[in-house]
């Protein structure tokens, strides 16, 4: 009968090692995912998962430290063979449970990359977990194989989507990426901008650039930007990591009509990934449905139409802690009618 064991693991070659040979990779379970943290002041493990003293899987988890909801949380962890699931999950459960209540968390929250099938919800609540009452990481993703060659992957967009590439080159737009955290005013103030006109509550600015700043050092993560006369009509950050690049996030604007700048900015991105010899352009969530009312309608047919496939994985799960979790989970559902609200407050405090 095979030992599983956990270990912290302090090696980062060890950990990067691992975690980039997964496909796809699970770039918020990379190395680089809990130094980004670290800047943000919060405790961080990287367990490995051993089986008779080789490493087979691995947990990424940090604190989240809230004024009413601190947790531990693992984002698209753990990376482990679900097949052995009921060997490794009580275990790693055990030792979360103890980092948990050692570090006065209400619960601990994990969303690991496992499809949304009635059997894979099952393990979970065998297990003593609660579905969460909210999302963390997007649940329904959009991806796309890169491995053909171009004229395929053009081939495989919708016709309107080919035409905007193009047309975007006529129209003069081009798109440049940057490594370098001094550049991240391109992308913030645009998205400033996306954010006003979309009414979502987004991260302070220092979040982003340490964000950026914790993958720079292995050019890992770049700003993109597509522009036309030196005014930047559209951007995005992108993690490039193991065989994915990822679509984290983004802004645009149709200021300046009939030049399609997402478009032009997208498949530079994708020919980007390719070059680097990744496999999957990740564009993250999408409405979980086709009807053209839901909020999220518009984004979700501009990434569709690039071709690709749905992929819809688990929404997160919760193992509670304390009593006081029910109340979490109270906030938790009402939080789209008071976090514009506390946005708002917070942004004319500053002013």
């Amino acid at each position: 009968m095979a030992n599983y064991t956990i270990k912290e693991i302090s090696d980062r070659n060890i950990w990067e090692d691992f975690m980039t040979k997964q496909s796809p990779s699970v770039f918020m379970q990379s190395w680089n995912w809990g130094n980004f943290h670290r800047s943000l002041g919060r405790k961080v493990w990287n367990l490995g998962i051993f089986k008779d003293n080789e490493l087979t899987g691995g947990c990424l988890c940090h604190v989240l430290p809230t004024k009413m909801r601190t947790h531990i949380y693992t984002s698209n962890g753990p990376v482990i063979n679900w097949e052995e699931y009921a060997d490794i999950m009580p275990l790693l459960l055990d030792y979360l449970s103890n980092l948990g209540r050692k570090n006065n968390a209400l619960f601990v929250r994990m969303d690991p990359l496992v499809l949304d099938e009635p059997e894979n919800n099952k393990i979970f609540q065998s297990l003593g977990m609660i579905k969460s009452s909210t999302h963390s990481q997007a649940q329904h993703k959009w991806i796309l194989d890169i491995t053909p060659d171009e004229e395929d992957l053009l081939s495989g967009m919708k016709k309107n989507t080919r035409y905007a590439i193009r047309r975007s080159a006529k129209e003069g737009i081009k798109v440049e990426s940057s490594i370098d955290p001094s550049d991240f005013d391109k992308f913030w103030d645009l998205f400033m901008e996306t954010v006003e006109r979309q009414s979502f509550v987004p991260h302070e600015k220092d979040y982003y650039i340490k964000q950026m700043k914790a993958f720079a050092e292995d050019r890992q993560y770049r700003i993109y930007w597509s522009h036309l006369n030196g005014k930047v009509l559209a951007t995005a950050l992108i993690p490039f990591y193991g065989d994915t690049a990822n679509y984290l996030h983004a802004a645009s604007t149709n200021e300046i009509k009939n030049t399609f700048p997402a478009h032009a900015l997208i498949w530079q991105i994708i020919r980007d990934a390719k070059a680097e010899g990744l496999s999957y352009f990740d564009f993250w969530g999408i409405a979980p449905t086709d009807d053209p009312k839901h909020p999220w309608s518009g984004f979700t047919f501009f990434k569709k139409s690039f071709g690709g496939f749905r992929q819809d994985v688990i929404k997160g799960y919760d193992l509670p802690l304390s009593a006081k979790y029910r109340i979490v989970r109270g906030l938790e559902k009402t939080r789209g009618l008071w976090a514009r609200k506390y946005f708002n407050i917070k942004k004319k405090l500053a002013r």
